[in-house]
């Protein structure tokens, strides 16, 4: 099949690759946020069964409340690279709204800049706060078979994610691309 109209230049090879790591980028938020979404359905579950045991059989469970947090903070931490390639972190909608598209455009780079600041300094001390539990021994308080570095590692992941979705938000900004998944929360905001 003939390309219609002046003749079409392939994409360059570098807006390619961005793309592609983008797709994969995706991927890898969109999963994180399946397991955030199992985690949260593993607290309700873990909520209505100490209920149920404290209140109906009298037998409270204090084991649950400290695996609530950790269910809690898991899924907080996958879900936030979900949110920033999607777009919809805080923002103000009135800054970005008298702009026009350059400066809208510059603005957005800004704050995705910060954001990958942030998780870089989160990644660093989380990874920071493991090893710590790891030489140190911290033990759960409840379940002392659980050793609580392991529960903390989903914090340096986390936002390694997010950190990843930003570098490729911001490879997109540098090539004149808009993110794919941001540009449509974007579009429906103007």
């Amino acid at each position: 099949m003939a390309a219609e109209g002046p003749a079409a230049s392939p994409e360059p090879s570098i807006v390619r690759l961005v793309r592609a790591i983008e797709v994969g980028v995706a991927v890898f938020s969109k999963v994180a946020l399946w397991i955030s979404a199992l985690l949260l359905m593993c607290l309700f579950g873990l909520i209505a069964y100490s209920v149920g045991m404290r209140y109906f059989a009298g037998r409270p469970q204090p084991w649950i409340d400290e695996v609530a947090g950790w269910l809690l903070v898991g899924s907080v931490m996958l879900a936030i690279p979900e949110v920033q390639r999607r777009g919809d972190h805080i923002g103000i909608d009135f800054v970005t709204g008298m702009l026009g598209q350059r400066g809208r455009r510059a603005l957005l780079a800004f704050g995705v800049l910060t954001v990958l600041a942030s998780a870089a300094i989160f990644v660093r001390e989380g990874f920071v706060m493991v090893e710590f539990s790891r030489m140190v021994g911290v033990l759960s308080n409840q379940i002392p078979e659980v050793p609580l570095w392991m529960v903390q590692g989903v914090v340096p992941i986390g936002f390694l994610l997010m950190a990843l979705v930003a570098l490729v938000q911001l490879a997109c900004f540098a090539l004149g691309l808009e993110p794919r998944d941001m540009s449509e929360t974007h579009k429906e905001e103007v």
